[in-house]
């Protein structure tokens, strides 16, 4: 529960100057949780009831602009199942639903398999046992690195050894911040670096603006 995650990021955190507020922390943790979902959201079955037309109802535990779409079963129950291979979203001025290639028959239920955001409030906990101490990690990362900047910016004290302990405290939150998002992504076993783009060296070998060969591409060597 999110009492669990407040204790834990505050230790992890050890703001004895309490310069971290109480509505920061959470705000935070709610921010590492949002994190978490983009990296391994939520996975729910559902099903939804036709009308005997090509359009279907999204599930009601759907969350616009985070949730993705990956199977319609239909009809239910085949072994192995029957998987629907074409569908799309229909957005009308009250409502999206999915459009089918093919009628639901009305009254008739179709499975749809989805992604949604993880919660975790007072109430409910849907982020697995395995990964909670990730999404602290995650939390307290962002709160080091913002009591980083809070002592950077206070290396003008009147007193001389106030400033160089101030340094000193950046230093240190600044460092912690690494490791805890370093064990952030070392526990869920991504690599952070693998959406960035990689660079490709092409010889197209193109003759020059009058059509001439280049001095060091000529057709000679092609």
């Amino acid at each position: 529960m999110l009492t669990d995650y407040q204790t834990k990021v505050t230790d992890l955190l050890r703001d004895q100057d309490s310069r971290i507020t109480t509505t920061q922390r959470d705000a935070v943790i709610a921010d590492a949780v949002r994190e978490y979902s983009r990296r391994k959201p939520r996975l729910l079955v559902q099903d939804v009831t036709g009308d005997g037309t090509r359009l279907l109802p999204l599930p009601a535990a759907w969350v616009a602009d985070h949730s993705l779409l990956s199977d319609i079963e239909y009809p239910i129950g085949d072994l192995p199942p029957t998987l629907l291979e074409s569908f799309s979203f229909y957005r009308s001025p009250t409502a999206t639903k999915i459009l089918l290639a093919d009628a639901v028959a009305s009254g008739q239920n179709a499975r749809l398999s989805f992604t949604a955001p993880h919660q975790v409030d007072g109430d409910e906990d849907t982020v697995p046992a395995a990964d909670r101490e990730a999404v602290c990690n995650y939390a307290a990362a962002i709160l080091c690195e913002h009591l980083a900047a809070v002592y950077s910016g206070s290396g003008d004290a009147t007193i001389q050894a106030d400033s160089v302990d101030h340094r000193s405290k950046a230093s240190e939150f600044r460092q912690q911040a690494s490791t805890l998002r370093r064990r952030f992504y070392e526990q869920l076993g991504v690599d952070p670096k693998k959406n960035n783009a990689a660079g490709v060296v092409v010889n197209l070998d193109l003759p020059d603006s009058q059509g001439q060969d280049r001095l060091t591409h000529s057709n000679r060597y092609r």
